[in-house]
């Protein structure tokens, strides 16, 4: 079906989101104590496994003294794009310098990961957004997030998936006049490959445009990094060109989320 291993977390999810932290931090060399806000997101089922003290502990042990954390969830693997919004909002206070975006998810008992339309693997995965943007970054023109009922109840259908998907693209796109047809690579979740031609086909993503490496074969779906693995595995192996066109894309039942970046 496509999945060929998938990546299991052996230690606590914090230490795997300081890792991340660190290398996000790293790349840009930004100091942790000149990050402002922490946003992480992450599915409902993993939402109560973060534990109380989650938050503090990872502020202390990465010296992010002046950052303030948020959890966006209860969105699914879209929760991300979400969070992805939200992060770049927060930059209407003058104040703000940069805004680290993590979305993460794992599944504690192996017997969860196979379902009938993916793979479980366990990942953390993160970007830098800074008022002082790197060459060769990306910024957020558009995003939407959309619900359909139905598909939360479970008695959604092609045509009500396919409305959803979308509104919420023409929301994108038309806060930027930007057109679906013009973008480089569109980075979805990493599910079987037959679930995701029938989630794009519905969306009218042409499937020229996906992104299809290894990510899938490798790690699995894992939830609301998906898109974001996906983005790191085509930077690493293509680069971003300057001006062209990308689209970070999540599907979950009862909701599609899109968020449309464009190189620098």
């Amino acid at each position: 079906m496509g999945s060929g291993t998938y990546r299991k977390m052996t230690r606590p999810i914090g230490e795997y989101i300081k890792d991340c932290l660190e290398q996000v931090l790293g790349r840009d060399h930004v100091r942790p104590e000149d990050v402002d806000h922490l946003v992480l997101s992450t599915s409902d089922a993993c939402l109560a496994r973060l534990g109380p003290d989650l938050a503090v502990n990872v502020l202390r042990e990465t010296g992010m003294t002046r950052c303030v954390p948020a959890v966006l969830s209860l969105q699914q693997c879209c929760s991300s794009v979400a969070a992805l919004r939200y992060g770049w909002e927060l930059f209407a206070d003058d104040d703000v310098r940069n805004v680290v975006v993590i979305g993460l998810d794992f599944t504690p008992q192996d017997a969860e990961r196979v379902k009938t339309f993916a793979v479980f693997g366990d990942a953390v995965a993160g970007c830098l957004i800074s008022r002082e943007p790197a060459d060769r970054s990306l910024e957020l023109l558009g995003s939407a997030l959309t619900v359909d009922y139905t598909g939360l109840i479970g008695t959604d259908s092609f045509a009500s998936r396919q409305r959803v998907a979308r509104t919420a693209l023409d929301k994108a796109f038309g806060k930027s006049g930007e057109q679906l047809q013009k973008v480089t690579k569109v980075f979805a979740p990493n599910l079987y490959p037959a679930v995701t031609m029938f989630n794009n086909a519905a969306a009218g993503v042409p499937k020229p445009q996906l992104h299809t490496g290894p990510a899938m074969a490798t790690y699995g779906h894992c939830g609301n990094a998906d898109w974001m693995i996906n983005l790191i595995e085509h930077e690493a192996s293509a680069g971003i060109e300057s001006g062209a066109l990308y689209l970070a894309l999540s599907t979950a039942p009862g909701f599609f989320a899109c968020g449309l970046l464009k190189g620098r």
